[in-house]
């Protein structure tokens, strides 16, 4: 899936967890919403050529020369390890300088599983399973930017649209 693709599944998982945690505030919206797009972006930064790769060069030619492409990155190990570290920094660090990062961290952690479904219905699929098992699991076929993917957006889109309007 493209950076588009896996931001509207950011904004799908933002708006998620903004209204079951009855998030109100909009400096706190807007904190977590971020943080779920950047975290719906994130496990791309293996990939030399995407959209995070762009914003954040060093941290990707480090990560791409590490690891491969939908390789360790893209499992829900990954996801487990980054909300240690992120909840970590948070309780150690983050929350005496600032109050919002625990509501970007609640986005962020999200924003990666959306990824993770989203690159699910790729031909290429994911390892749901690894460590255990590097099998590869995928619901579709869709390529990366394909029509496919195309239809996919707009209808994410669609329900983006008709959620926004209710919770906003």
């Amino acid at each position: 899936m493209n950076y588009v693709t896996h931001s509207f599944g950011g904004v799908a998982a933002g708006l998620a967890v903004i209204a079951a945690a009855s998030v109100t505030d909009p400096v706190q919206q807007t904190a977590l919403m971020t943080g779920a797009v950047l975290g719906s972006l994130f496990p791309d930064i293996d990939h030399r050529k995407s959209w995070i790769a762009h914003k954040a060069p060093i941290a990707a030619n480090i990560m791409a020369g590490l690891f491969k492409h939908r390789g360790a990155i893209h499992t829900p190990v990954f996801v487990l390890i980054v909300g240690a570290a992120l909840g970590l920094l948070n309780w150690g660090w983050l929350r005496e300088f600032n109050y919002l990062a625990a509501y970007f961290i609640q986005g962020f952690i999200p924003g990666m599983i959306s990824h993770l479904i989203l690159d699910t219905l790729n031909v290429q699929g994911i390892m749901w399973l690894w460590p255990i098992s590097d099998k590869r699991f995928h619901i579709l076929r869709i390529r990366t930017n394909s029509a496919m993917e195309a239809v996919v957006c707009m209808v994410l889109g669609a329900c983006l649209y008709g959620q926004y309007t209710k919770i906003f």
